[in-house]
């Protein structure tokens, strides 16, 4: 209560003196009482004064209600595609788990491969990339697949927080939830990340350009997490699940049902048009639309589900905070940004090795502050992205490098993903053991941004 009412009152007072102080130089009185707002919002997420979502609104609010920029600029990005199309990926994602697909896709993964542990666990982590671009929430992904990993846990008899079930349970947050940036349609960051950049960018990344973008830190990662699990965690013995567990779950879903079927023809189709956006013209947003109308059209998505399946607070969340960069752009605040920071960061640019080393290192540290991933990844994105305009770096390369940075969970508040996951799995792991695989994940994080230069280089997304 105390941190909450501190950071409220600090946040109000910043607020207030930037409104009213001399403008610094290359700011309008306007532009630095919409930064005050601004930064009064950040220490409101510090110091969770309020709900995230609620601070969010209350500062579009502020901006529009004290005549900064007009109402249209304020709140102009609830009109947007990309607010439309997180929307509705958010409603396919209720369609999918539903369904029940996820279970049935995981299941016959796991079927194929080996039932030992480095089998099972290699299974969890292909599994959650085969479906992380169906669902469109890492959380939610997390907290289905995590009673399926305790439930092949108990079937090998590993002991909560054992070795073997902490390996089982690190497999299974790998493959459903760190490498959820994997793909732009498996996770509502992706949408936020994407509608932070300026509109020409925007236009830009398609969902074949992510994946191809994505595609080393996604194969480092999977590879090395994998080998990371086998060295922090095999057991001491090795145990074989038994043989007709999984048949059994399988038997338990029964044939495909009707939504199902429904489920795999609309997705598939989605897919195959995001994929070729280039080629045929149709936005990511109108595939998607049309995708929910079908799928509530026949029911598969019911208005209850709708209305209940959907985080409406993360949607508003989101439609805020994406505010933030046409709000600073009518305010100049943008340019002013880059100007500012360019003689002190020109020297690390010149250095690509040296900037993705020391962006990710900041916000790794900064994780420890800002609780909220969502507003720690808006901050860093809003205040980096004119710096990376200016210094011919395309904006993705610093908005990925953040977004695969705030994924960390060595501290147990900082990460919701990983926490739906542990609370999912019951007693199944302690979050003692999960520390070594974070630590892990921070390295080969850093080794797959690496790998990720040669091809932006080619892609032209460095200079």
């Amino acid at each position: 209560m105390t941190k909450r009412l501190i950071g409220g009152i600090a946040g109000l007072a910043i607020a207030i003196v930037m409104a009213i102080v001399e403008p610094v130089l290359g700011l309008t009185p306007a532009a630095m009482a919409g930064l005050g707002i601004f930064f009064c919002a950040v220490l409101f997420w510090i110091c969770n004064v309020l709900a995230d979502y609620v601070t969010a609104l209350l500062m579009c609010a502020a901006w529009a209600g004290t005549g900064i920029v007009p109402f249209n600029i304020a709140f102009a990005q609830f009109s947007s595609e990309i607010w439309f199309l997180l929307v509705a990926a958010l409603a396919l994602g209720v369609g999918v788990s539903r369904s029940g697909l996820l279970n049935r896709i995981s299941l016959q993964v796991m079927q194929l491969l080996p039932a030992t542990f480095k089998g099972q666990t290699a299974a969890l982590v292909i599994a959650g990339n085969l479906i992380a671009p169906l669902i469109p929430s890492v959380t939610a992904k997390c907290a289905m697949a995590a009673p399926l990993a305790r439930g092949i846990s108990e079937q090998m008899d590993y002991k909560a927080g054992s070795r073997g079930a902490a390996g089982l349970f690190g497999a299974m947050f790998l493959g459903f939830g760190i490498t959820g940036p994997a793909f732009l349609s498996a996770s509502f960051m992706c949408y936020t990340i994407k509608g932070l950049l300026p509109p020409a960018v925007q236009a830009e990344i398609t969902w074949s350009f992510w994946l191809i973008n994505a595609l080393p830190w996604t194969l480092t990662v999977a590879v090395l997490g994998y080998l990371a699990i086998q060295l922090l965690y095999s057991p001491s013995r090795e145990v074989q699940l038994e043989a007709q567990y999984i048949k059994q779950q399988l038997v338990a879903l029964g044939p495909m049902s009707r939504n199902e079927k429904i489920v795999c023809v609309v997705l598939a189709a989605c897919l195959l048009l995001w994929m070729t956006e280039k080629v045929h013209g149709i936005t990511a947003a109108i595939v998607a639309i049309f995708a929910v109308c079908i799928l509530m059209g026949v029911n598969v998505i019911s208005r209850s589900d709708f209305r209940t399946g959907i985080s409406w607070d993360a949607v508003i969340f989101i439609g805020c905070i994406i505010n933030i960069g046409p709000v600073f752009s009518e305010l100049g605040i943008d340019q002013w940004i880059g100007t500012a920071a360019g003689p002190f960061l020109t020297p690390m640019v010149s250095n690509i090795w040296l900037y993705i080393i020391i962006g990710a290192i900041v916000v790794y540290l900064a994780r420890f502050i800002l609780v909220s991933m969502l507003a720690t990844f808006t901050i860093f994105t809003v205040i980096v992205t004119p710096f990376a305009v200016n210094a011919g770096i395309n904006p993705f390369v610093t908005a990925f490098v953040i977004i695969v940075s705030v994924n960390v969970f060595h501290m147990f508040y900082q990460n919701s993903t990983y926490l739906a996951g542990f609370y999912a799995a019951g007693d199944m792991v302690t979050h003692k053991q999960m520390i070594g695989l974070s630590g892990a994940y921070m390295i080969i994080s850093l080794l797959g941004l690496a790998a990720c230069v040669p091809l932006w280089r080619l892609t032209g997304l460095l200079p």
